[in-house]
């Protein structure tokens, strides 16, 4: 009488692992991406925080992002960081003034990139010194949903 397992044995094992890995590997991945978009939104609250105590210490005005010291001016552009050139995120690029803001007096905005694909893009609106609302715009929004972002027209937000 011999030991060991039988082909069909080893088969059924083999199903019942492949079954195992195709539910647990999309759970997965939403998971680590749910991590990484709050990393992003955890910096843009911080920034809004910073430009909003500006704000306040400033008499109730936004400055210019001209008044940014050196230390936080990106490198090599014309955009200016706003929590510092030494951002630790991994996933997102440091949080900058926006170019353009309709309906709010300052935005920011950090987007979520790996190397030079830009997934999608998270921008904060603050005016009169408090953080009106998030938005999560590009080709991949719907990965900003499992954080409790509403789908708005064309944009998934957070209002606050």
């Amino acid at each position: 009488m011999k030991r060991g397992f039988t082909l069909i044995e080893l088969l059924i094992v083999m199903v019942i692992v492949g079954i195992l890995v195709t539910i647990a590997l999309p759970k997965y991945r939403t998971a680590m991406e749910r991590g990484r978009a709050t990393e992003g939104l955890t910096n843009l609250k911080a920034a809004s925080d910073w430009i909003n105590a500006k704000y306040v210490l400033n008499g109730n005005s936004y400055p210019a992002n001209s008044f940014l010291t050196a230390t936080e001016i990106t490198n090599g552009s014309a955009s200016r960081v706003v929590i510092g050139s030494n951002s630790r995120s991994v996933y997102f690029s440091t949080p900058a003034f926006a170019d353009s803001c309709s309906g709010a007096d300052k935005c920011i905005v950090s987007h979520r990139q790996q190397g030079d694909i830009v997934y999608y893009t998270l921008t904060a609106y603050n005016k009169n010194g408090e953080l009106i609302k998030i938005t999560c715009t590009g080709t991949d929004k719907q990965l900003c949903e499992p954080l409790g972002m509403t789908l708005n027209g064309s944009q998934y937000e957070m209002v606050f």
